[in-house]
């Protein structure tokens, strides 16, 4: 097993959720970022904003529990604020930078990126797990040592490929810089992982990229693009333009569903986890905190993990959750997976992000 549970300080990287664009509404009421700060309503009520990832079913879960929560709490009105993180999160540190004790939002969903980011910014407060009865059980791999925020999902990074256009299933990262796929292979914009898992594989690791930027400095022609959107990803991924890449177990699987020919595989090597966290913004008063910490406990039920899980396609982090039943064959959803994950410092990606993204830029992209 590779777990992470020797981390002290874990946070996680991936790509931002959702689309660009402002989109605010929801069943549960309507936001604008000069009005989502925390405030009490006309009648009393205790009014909290949550953030929920913005495209596909990803707002349901959101949703549903909010009003099912506000039926049974009467005292506390939940909004919702529906955006990409990577667009969310600038108005958040905005906002913070305007009037710290008035957060954009109070609380919600934040993917890797986010987290790790958020942690730096010292834009989310610590939770106290002990007054959650659901925390414990959560993967421990995704209760972190700062208590900064807790897992509720868990995508992953593995193969993706083209059923119709590859013969021979790809098994292993090298698969990806096999000559067998010269010229066949897909990334999305910047692929850390790819040339993580170039290193980790000759000798290297996060602390040491070397082997990786060799690797693909040298092996760049095994890529035919790099694509901007999903839907062009979709695209060439389908048609077989480009029949191989390495991207979400929970995109994959979607794309999947919807009748494209493709087929996900977890890596002989162990899949790289991506967690969706549960956070909570700092600059609240004590009785904000409080009703958010409620909140976040029964959204780690195994019932709403489920639910998550469901509709976001990912693994769910309460280890007592039952993974849906359309979900519950697939090899990327089995224990075997979720044990196998690869053990990955976050904070490590986050502080070299920036600078790896330029070295693909000059190093591989310009050669593609």
């Amino acid at each position: 097993m590779t777990g992470m549970s020797d981390i002290s300080r874990r946070r996680f990287l991936g790509t931002a959720a959702g689309a660009a664009g402002l989109a605010l509404a929801t069943a549960c009421g309507s936001v604008s970022p000069q009005s989502a700060a925390p405030s009490a309503s006309k009648g009393g009520k205790l009014t909290l904003t949550m953030f929920a990832f913005l495209g596909g079913d990803l707002g349901k879960m959101p949703k549903e529990f909010a009003k099912e929560y506000m039926a049974s709490h009467k005292n506390v009105e939940l909004k919702i604020y529906e955006q990409s993180n990577s667009v969310g999160y600038t108005k958040m540190l905005a906002q913070k930078k305007a009037a710290p004790d008035r957060p954009l939002v109070n609380f919600g969903f934040f993917n890797a990126q986010t987290s790790v980011q958020g942690a730096d910014d010292k834009m989310f407060t610590k939770l106290d797990y002990s007054a959650m009865s659901n925390a414990a059980d959560i993967d421990e791999r995704f209760r972190y040592d700062d208590g900064i925020g807790i897992g509720i999902g868990i995508d992953q990074l593995g193969l993706l490929y083209n059923k119709q256009e590859i013969s021979q299933a790809p098994g292993s990262w090298a698969d990806l810089w096999n000559h067998a796929h010269q010229g066949k292979v897909a990334f999305f914009s910047f692929p850390w992982y790819a040339v993580y898992m170039a290193a980790k594989l000759n000798g290297g690791g996060l602390e040491n990229m070397e082997p990786g930027w060799e690797l693909w400095k040298r092996e760049a022609k095994q890529i035919r693009l790099l694509v901007e959107s999903n839907p062009q990803y979709l695209n060439v991924l389908s048609n077989g333009t480009a029949p191989l890449t390495a991207y979400f177990a929970g995109t994959g699987q979607q794309w999947i569903n919807s009748g494209a020919p493709l087929t996900y595989v977890v890596p002989k090597e162990g899949a790289i986890p991506l967690p969706v966290n549960l956070q909570a913004v700092a600059g609240q008063s004590q009785s904000q905190l409080e009703a958010i910490h409620d909140i976040i406990n029964e959204m780690l039920s195994p019932k709403w993990c489920a639910r998550w899980a469901e509709t976001s396609v990912e693994v769910p982090a309460n280890t007592k959750a039952e993974l849906p039943e359309n979900l519950a064959g697939l090899p990327a959803f089995s224990k075997a997976t979720s044990d196998g994950f690869q053990q990955i410092d976050y904070g490590i990606v986050g502080r070299n992000n920036a600078e790896w993204q330029k070295r693909w830029e000059t190093d591989v992209a310009s050669r593609i």
